[in-house]
């Protein structure tokens, strides 16, 4: 009798027309569905208690009737092998067994957990690589060059690479020759660039009358400015400073040019009285003030490709005109006589 009972325990677990594919596949199927229902609220260790507590109530339930059934009628032991509470069962069985075996593979958590977690880890690894492939594709972008150059600011930026980045300035002055030959840029950083690149490889002198000849073709004046401070004598220079105005009279380098000051001799300064000297302050400031008033029409943009690399132009003229400014003063007090007025009365305060 005990074996007939035995026989029929086996047979509602495993039963004889079932599949391994059956009950191992369906009951981790419907476990799995039930498990993503409740996992934002329970977590894996409750859900596995529950599932067993409920295989444990419908075991009871199916084994109760087991073992009041006569073993002997197969038609009554297949109905009880093939009941509700007896399919409960087996479903909950295989799906804990199943579900317990998965968080053994996932340390505590189920297997769908630990590879979900580690996806969406991948994921978020891969997101924040490709935040940080962007980042660095917009810093190197600066660094890397045009293949398609369809503009001014193109081959500018693709000299700019080849002269300062990978110390190349044969390929930077001809980039260069491009685009003056295409382009008429007026920027001094510009002309700038065609200098400091073509005076690598080629005769100083040369460079200096191409780029007299090329202001004259293009009507960029700015290659005059930068050909002036690099020209064989002041006189040179002043020719070319003096052509540049002619040709781009807004050109507020054209007029006053902080990188090339006009020599005063010593002879001059001692041989010349207190108004001749007030009288040339007065005329270099006048000249500043134009130069502020022309570069201040226009952003600094409109002046340089990079304005960033070119210095506060505006601060710099000013502090110039304000230090002409008080010579001018000084001068004036001179020939006034109030700067000998004022040393008489400090040196009689101090003596009293």
């Amino acid at each position: 009798m005990a074996d007939s009972r035995i026989g029929i325990v086996k047979r509602i677990i495993w039963p004889a027309r079932a599949s391994l594919f059956a009950l191992i596949g369906g009951a981790v199927g419907l476990f799995g569905d039930l498990v993503n229902f409740f996992a934002e609220f329970l977590s894996a260790d409750v859900l596995v208690i529950i599932f067993a507590v409920v295989t444990a109530v419908a075991g009871l339930l199916c084994f109760q009737r087991a073992f009041i059934v006569n073993a002997a009628d197969d038609t009554a032991v297949e109905e009880v092998v093939q009941c509700t509470q007896c399919d409960a069962f087996r479903f909950g069985l295989f799906a804990t067994a199943a579900f317990i075996l998965l968080m053994l593979v996932g340390q505590g958590q189920s297997a769908t957990e630990a590879v979900g977690r580690q996806l969406g880890l991948i994921k978020e690894d891969t997101a924040v690589i490709r935040d940080q492939v962007g980042d660095l594709h917009e810093m190197a972008q600066p660094q890397m060059i045009i293949d398609d150059p369809e503009s001014a600011q193109d081959h500018f930026s693709n000299a700019w690479v080849y002269q300062n980045a990978q110390r190349n300035p044969a390929k930077a002055f001809a980039e260069m020759q491009t685009l003056y030959a295409n382009y008429a840029p007026k920027k001094l950083d510009a002309a700038q660039l065609y200098f400091d690149s073509g005076n690598a490889v080629t005769g100083r002198t040369q460079l200096v009358e191409g780029m007299q000849a090329l202001a004259r073709k293009t009507g960029d004046a700015t290659l005059l400015v930068i050909a002036a401070r690099a020209a064989p004598s002041e006189a040179a220079g002043d020719a070319m400073v003096a052509e540049a105005q002619k040709i781009d009279p807004a050109l507020p380098f054209a007029w006053w040019d902080i990188m090339r000051p006009k020599t005063v001799k010593v002879s001059d300064m001692t041989q010349r009285g207190a108004a001749a000297q007030r009288d040339r302050m007065i005329a270099e400031r006048e000249i500043i003030e134009k130069f502020r008033t022309l570069y201040n029409a226009q952003p600094a943009q409109h002046w340089y490709f990079l304005p960033q690399y070119s210095g506060d132009m505006e601060s710099i003229a000013r502090q110039q005109s304000d230090g002409l400014s008080n010579n001018i003063a000084t001068y004036d007090d001179i020939a006034s006589g109030r700067l000998a007025q004022r040393v008489r009365e400090e040196y009689q305060q101090k003596n009293r």
